[in-house]
């Protein structure tokens, strides 16, 4: 009966396996590449990020996009989300694209691509652009972004890797600091 009981509990928990919600951010400004692939038609020249992600089982995931900054709406990065399959070209924007959102429920300042279909074992990219190259009454071409992924399994966003320079400089500090609490602790 016990190990019946254990079994049904065991079941039951993998059955409802919640996953968390993934996050990445950065921030759009001009040392940022440029594309003509932004909102506008008119607009060229926009400021663009590429993450890759991937998503640990197959079905229907929610990305949401929030464009932070000032405290006004039009202060604030007017942002595009796309996401492509495979590859992402800056110069053939479109090819390969699966989803796009410009304005989400929040307004100009976010984006939402609700309940696309997403493979495991399949590589996608996440393009968060300016909507604009110049700022308007809806918002900046740059400033910070945060983009929440959530859905039937995990989303792994790639991180960017700390250039060698950086890195080196990182684990210099690093060892000062260590060095400095060793001579506070034998004071």
């Amino acid at each position: 009966m016990i190990r019946k009981t254990l079994a049904a509990i065991a079941l039951l928990s993998l059955s409802s396996t919640a996953f968390s919600a993934h996050i990445v951010s950065g921030s759009l400004d001009a040392s940022d590449p440029t594309w003509d692939g932004c909102g506008s038609s008119l607009a060229t020249g926009c400021y663009y990020d590429v993450v890759e992600f991937n998503v640990s089982a197959s079905g229907l995931y929610t990305f949401d996009a929030f464009y932070a900054g000032d405290t006004s709406i039009d202060e604030n990065l007017d942002g595009i989300i796309e996401i492509y399959e495979g590859g992402f070209d800056p110069l053939a924007p479109g090819v390969g694209g699966i989803a796009f959102d410009d304005d989400g429920p929040g307004g100009s300042n976010t984006s939402q691509i609700l309940d696309v279909s997403l493979s495991a074992g399949t590589t996608y990219f996440m393009v968060i652009s300016s909507f604009t190259n110049v700022a308007n009454s809806f918002g900046q071409p740059t400033g910070p972004w945060e983009v929440t992924g959530v859905g039937a399994g995990d989303v792994t966003f790639k991180t960017t890797v700390i250039p060698v320079p950086a890195a080196v400089w990182l684990f210099v500090s690093g060892l000062a600091g260590l060095g400095a609490l060793r001579r506070r602790r034998s004071s």
